[in-house]
C-alpha cells in the first residue's frame, strides 16, 4: 500500500514571486520552483505565466549582455549569462508544467468523472505503462489532487478514501431530508481548469481536485 497524500501547503503568491524576481532573481526563481512543483492550481493553469517570466529573464539577460560587450567586466558577463540560463531553464519548466497539466487532466477525468480506479485501466486510457501511471498518481496524491487517497498495490488500484467518506456522509444527510431538499443543496459544477466534476452545496468555492476557483 502506497502512502496517502500529505496536507497541502499554501504556496507563495505570484505578486511576491515577481517582487523577488525584480529584487533578487535567483531567490525569486527558488520561490517559483516551489510554486510550480507543489501548487496544484499553478501546475494546472499557469504555465503561460511562467513562460512569460522566462522570456523576460532571457530578454533582460540579452540586453545586459549586449551592453557589456562595449563596457566589459567579468561580473557583468556572468550576470548576463546567468539571467539567460535562468530564463532558458524557466522556459523548459513551463513546458513541462503544460505537459504535466494536460496529463493530469486526463487522470482527473478518468478517476473522478468516470469513476475508474483500476490503475491498469487508467494506464491504458492515458496510454502509458502501469508503473508510469502509479508514479504519476502517487505524485498527484502527494501534491494534493486526490486528498486522502492512496494506492493499493495489491489490488492495483487507487483508493479515493475521501470520496468514500463524502458519499457516506451525503447518504446519511439524504436519509434525513426530503428528495427536493437534497437536490437543492447539492449540485455538480465542472472545473474549468481541470475538468473535474465537483459536488457543491451552497456557495461555490475552490475545485476540490486542483484548487482553482469554480465559476
Amino acid at each position: 500500500m502506497a502512502k496517502a497524500g500529505k496536507k497541502e501547503k499554501k504556496s507563495m503568491a505570484w505578486g511576491w514571486i515577481i517582487f523577488w524576481f525584480i529584487l533578487f532573481w535567483p531567490l525569486g526563481m527558488l520561490f517559483l520552483l516551489g510554486k510550480i512543483s507543489k501548487d496544484k492550481a499553478t501546475i494546472m493553469k499557469d504555465s503561460n505565466k511562467v513562460t512569460i517570466m522566462s522570456f523576460v529573464l532571457v530578454g533582460i539577460g540579452v540586453f545586459i549582455f549586449s551592453r557589456v560587450l562595449n563596457t566589459g567586466g567579468t561580473y557583468n558577463y556572468l550576470w548576463a549569462l546567468s539571467l539567460i540560463g535562468g530564463g532558458v531553464w524557466t522556459f523548459f519548466k513551463a513546458r513541462k508544467m503544460k505537459i504535466d497539466g494536460e496529463r493530469y487532466k486526463k487522470y482527473i477525468s478518468i478517476v473522478i468523472n468516470q469513476s475508474q480506479t483500476s490503475i491498469d485501466n487508467i494506464a491504458s486510457a492515458v496510454g502509458i505503462p502501469y508503473d508510469a501511471a502509479v508514479k504519476d498518481l502517487q505524485k498527484m496524491i502527494d501534491t494534493g489532487y486526490f486528498t486522502g487517497a492512496y494506492i493499493d498495490v495489491t489490488q492495483r488500484e487507487i483508493v479515493l478514501a475521501k470520496t468514500v467518506q463524502v458519499k457516506e456522509s451525503t447518504s446519511k444527510e439524504a436519509d434525513s431530508l426530503p428528495p427536493s431538499a437534497v437536490q437543492v443543496q447539492e449540485r455538480i459544477v465542472a472545473c474549468s481548469s481541470c475538468g473535474a466534476n465537483n459536488k457543491v452545496k451552497g456557495h461555490v468555492g475552490e475545485c476540490e481536485y486542483c484548487g482553482s476557483h469554480l465559476q
